[in-house]
């Protein structure tokens, strides 16, 4: 069983934030506070326990100009392919759709552009990465809510 929640506590945020680091900064010597930016306190973050209550995934929304932006979305390679994901970024969606956002862009990492297309994002075009040398594309999703 998995739990997606919004990390409150001070120990869920620094477990929050170590994960992020640890899966999305460290393997490419990302040193700890890469894993943060301008961002954090006005953004909506979502984490994923698992069934002993260790955080195992991490995603985040904020809005810029009447659009949205996911980032910094990681889970657990053990915990891939479960459908975790995919529920983390519904979870994302129904914040944006509160927030009367129509549309959402990310920057996939090349081996994470198959599940956001899974996910109805599309493919717009190669971007640089705001961190190393990583392929990223940006990706978007809109949404006509009437």
């Amino acid at each position: 069983m998995y739990t997606i929640f919004e990390p409150k506590s001070k120990k869920d945020m620094e477990s929050y934030f170590k994960l992020r680091w640890i899966l999305l900064r460290r393997p490419w010597g990302g040193k700890r506070g890469t894993e943060l930016d301008n961002f954090e306190e006005n953004s909506f973050h979502r984490a994923v326990k698992d069934s002993s209550n260790n955080i195992i995934g991490t995603a985040r929304i904020h809005f810029i100009d009447g659009i949205a932006q996911i980032r910094y979305m990681a889970i657990k390679k053990d915990f891939w392919n479960k459908g975790i994901g995919s529920r983390v970024i519904i979870e994302l969606e129904k914040i944006a759709d509160k927030h009367k956002i129509k549309k959402i862009f990310l920057n996939s990492r090349d081996n994470a552009v198959k599940f956001y297309k899974k996910n109805g994002y599309r493919t717009i075009k190669k971007v640089n990465s705001s961190f190393g040398d990583i392929v990223h594309y940006r990706m978007e999703k809109v949404f006509n809510y009437d």
